[in-house]
């Protein structure tokens, strides 16, 4: 391999994930990612047996992303609100996350069990990352307080990024959460 040039699994992967990000999992096709890739079928049958293998390293390289942008959030001191909205509003900014909320929870009957469980436990690390940031910050929630959080967050930010709308006023968000939750 050439130096600079990627691996051709890497080329794949990359391919994949512009088909999937474009097309979604039922429009994206082996076939579709050979010409896009400009490699042979062999080639990405020998690095990914199958297009459910192909979508589950996609997903999990989306996952590690996401999580390293995630944990990279300054949680400034008494603003865990405006830490958990930017959590969501990073998600929701980043079209190959998209795609990955559009695919499992359109598609999740398709899926493998190992995909799904992959995109459970991501849900689970976000709100296992969100509880611990309320808990450095002080901030005591009851389960239905956090329940709201969640859902006015995935709501505001994840849904309008779902129907390729613009997202909210991220003040008037933390705002209408704030009141939602006293």
């Amino acid at each position: 391999m050439a130096r600079g040039r990627p691996s051709k699994k890497l080329q794949i992967l990359d391919s994949a994930r512009e088909l999937f990000v474009e097309l979604g999992y039922q429009g994206t096709t082996i076939d579709l990612v050979v010409q896009n890739a400009a490699v042979s079928k062999p080639t990405v049958y020998g690095h990914f047996p199958s297009k459910q293998v192909l979508w589950q390293a996609m997903l999990e390289q989306t996952i590690e992303a996401a999580e390293q942008q995630r944990n990279a959030i300054e949680v400034l001191s008494g603003d865990w609100l405006g830490a958990v909205i930017e959590a969501y509003r990073l998600l929701a900014a980043k079209p190959e996350t998209v795609a990955v909320y559009r695919i499992m929870l359109g598609e999740r009957h398709k899926m493998a069990g190992e995909a799904r469980r992959l995109f459970d436990d991501f849900e689970y690390r976000l709100t296992v990352w969100c509880d611990a940031v309320l808990q450095a910050q002080g901030a005591t929630l009851d389960e239905e307080q956090r329940f709201v959080l969640h859902a006015l967050c995935r709501e505001g930010m994840l849904q309008p990024a779902l129907r390729q709308r613009p997202g909210p006023d991220v003040g008037r968000l933390k705002q209408t959460i704030a009141r939602a939750i006293e």
